[in-house]
């Protein structure tokens, strides 16, 4: 120990020379054997100093006191003088014999903010990695960049404690709990050493992986400290049980977290540690957020902890893992299409292969792909799961990609037949005017048009639907008028789709088709009028006649049957200035045309 201090005088003085205050501590090992309290490796503070403290060993077994001592547990003209100091790489590991009382400190960074705490490995260490602030008006510190990250903490009794600090980051850690000694893995409290008690505010916890073996609270925080906490993004197992939690010492379930607002895209999974030394996982956890390019370089899945040497790190890749590890994404490099059994063929209606996809190299990160089509002379659609569902005759490429951003694809030519292709729409075809037929007896050979044109089956049925017209219409499509007014002609496919299309059209009897002469003896009278008209009828049918009274449009207005010979119609409420009178029984038709003039 004495040569270590040694050396760190000699590099204080050295910077002072230069009036450059700096201190890199690198490649030391200290093993404490003292059993009682003991101090740590005490970094220098008494003038503002950058310190780097990297890639070193501190082995102990003391009850008391730190492992590394980089700050103070209480305000003083030494408070700040360790600002952004760099702690990283190192390996803190406890050898001492559990007590609950025991209360060792390992990286100790008091009334300093913005450290940077990477890479670390903590073993045993029952106080795990400590910031603190705070003076007695109630006045503390506050983190504006830096934070703790990538560390790996092992069976502590808490792995982190904010006492009194406010806005530290706590990102991407492995905290892991499994010999019945912890309390919590994470402690958020005031700092209540101080008079005026202070919060700790602002923390930051993301991407973390939190780890026991019984359900003591993975965090635990005073409900003064929760102004601005957030808490998202991690993962967390229990094996005795469902994660729990702790406000002001009350214990909150998974479901009472989350419905206070933390964790709420956080997951309960096993992270499946290979071991529990290195703590890598077996595969990637994907479920973290990305947190900027300061935090973006983690601990490879190789790293190892040795004297003057910096564990090997490697950056995210593809989506960010949780936890202190980061496994590299191994892509694919190719993949196979086959249809099940090897078949290329679907020769039923509406038949359906499951193809499926083979990735190399089996441990590929991610081996899942995205399905499509390419419809050449056939057409069919695909699922999400690779199933292929024919539609029409021909030939059809199905195309597996891969979704680890790669590129690599493969494909499969699939033969479809027996078919069958149902109408989809119809609509009638005809050359008219506002859907308007001139004349009785006029024939109108109407056309369907069919959609799709390739369908198997384009049979149609024809209807007609006389409402106030009347009409006919034969299997061809050719309608025939019976007389004036409104009409609805259908068309129906004849293929399992039963599709039908509806077209209204108006019938109407043009002047120069107006008979006068196949009755004898009527008289209509006044003609023109003003508003009522007397139909006289002087050789009346036994049968009686049925007069109906149409306006210029053609459309009947009145229908009545009559046998007096005599009789009156009021015209006026109708609103036409022409009005088509047509007589009808049994052997004639005469139409005759009244003329109405409006008295206003």
């Amino acid at each position: 120990m004495k040569k270590i201090l040694g050396i760190l005088f000699i590099v204080i003085n050295s910077n002072y020379l230069f009036s450059q205050i700096s201190l890199k501590i690198e490649g030391s090992a200290v093993n404490n054997t003292e059993t009682g309290i003991w101090y740590g490796v005490n970094i220098p503070r008494l003038v503002p100093t950058f310190v780097t403290y990297r890639n070193n060993s501190i082995t102990s077994v003391n009850a008391e006191g730190y492992m590394l001592c980089a700050g103070d547990e209480m305000p003083s003209t030494r408070s700040n003088n360790l600002d952004e100091e760099v702690i990283t790489g190192n390996n803190f590991n406890w050898n001492g014999t559990y007590d609950p009382a025991i209360i060792t400190h390992g990286l100790f960074t008091g009334y300093n903010i913005n450290s940077i705490v990477k890479y670390n490995y903590l073993e045993n260490v029952p106080f795990g990695i400590l910031y603190k602030s705070g003076n007695d008006d109630g006045k503390n510190m506050t983190f504006t960049s830096g934070g703790c990250a990538y560390n790996i903490c092992k069976n502590g009794k808490l792995n982190v404690r904010m006492k009194g600090i406010n806005g530290v980051k706590v990102y991407n850690n492995t905290f892991y709990s499994g010999d019945g000694s912890g309390w919590f893995l994470i402690y958020i409290t005031p700092n209540p050493d101080r008079v005026v008690s202070c919060q700790s505010i602002g923390s930051k916890i993301f991407n973390n992986i939190f780890f026991s073996t019984t359900q003591i609270p993975m965090i635990r925080i005073e409900s003064g400290c929760l102004t601005d906490f957030e808490s998202d993004y991690n993962i967390f197992w229990c094996s005795a049980g469902e994660p729990t939690f702790s406000i002001d010492g009350v214990k909150q379930t998974w479901a009472q977290w989350q419905a206070l607002g933390y964790d709420t895209h956080s997951k309960i999974v096993n992270p499946n540690f290979i071991n529990t030394i290195d703590f890598v996982p077996a595969d990637r956890l994907d479920y973290g957020t990305d947190l900027g390019t300061d935090w973006q370089t983690g601990l490879s899945t190789t790293a190892v902890w040795a004297v003057g040497s910096s564990p090997a790190t490697t950056n995210q890749n593809g989506k960010w893992q949780v936890g202190a590890r980061v496994r590299q994404m191994i892509q694919v490099s190719e993949i196979t299409v086959t249809g099940k059994d090897g078949a290329t063929t679907i020769k039923t209606g509406n038949g359906t292969l499951q193809l499926q996809a083979s990735a190399l190299p089996s441990h590929a990160t991610t081996k899942t792909v995205t399905w499509s089509v390419i419809d050449i002379t056939g057409k069919a659609s695909i699922s999400t799961s690779g199933l292929l569902t024919a539609e029409k005759d021909g030939t059809v490429k199905a195309i597996a990609t891969a979704t680890d951003g790669s590129g690599v694809k493969d494909e499969l030519l699939v033969s479809i037949s027996n078919q069958i292709i149902l109408v989809e729409n119809l609509k009638i075809i005809d050359n008219l005017k506002n859907d308007t037929i001139s004349g009785i007896g006029t024939k109108l050979n109407l056309k369907v048009s069919v959609t799709p044109q390739d369908a198997t089956n384009t049979n149609v049925e024809w209807k007609v639907e006389n409402i106030t017209g009347q009409a006919n219409i034969d299997v061809n499509g050719v309608l025939t008028t019976l007389s004036a007014g409104k009409i609805k002609v259908s068309v129906k496919a004849l293929d399992e789709s039963k599709y039908t299309f509806f077209k209204e059209y108006i019938i109407v009897i043009p002047l120069i088709y107006l008979q006068y002469n196949n009755h004898e003896n009527v008289t209509i009278y006044p003609n023109p009028t003003t508003n009522k008209i007397r139909i006289q009828i002087d050789q009346m049918p036994a049968n009686g006649v049925i007069i109906e009274i149409s306006n210029s449009l053609g459309q009947i207005i009145i229908r009545k049957s009559v046998k007096e010979n005599s009789s009156e119609w009021s015209l006026e409420q109708y609103h036409s200035r022409i009005f088509l009178v047509t007589i009808i029984d049994k052997n004639n038709t005469s139409t005759y045309k009244i003329i109405y003039r409006s008295t206003q």
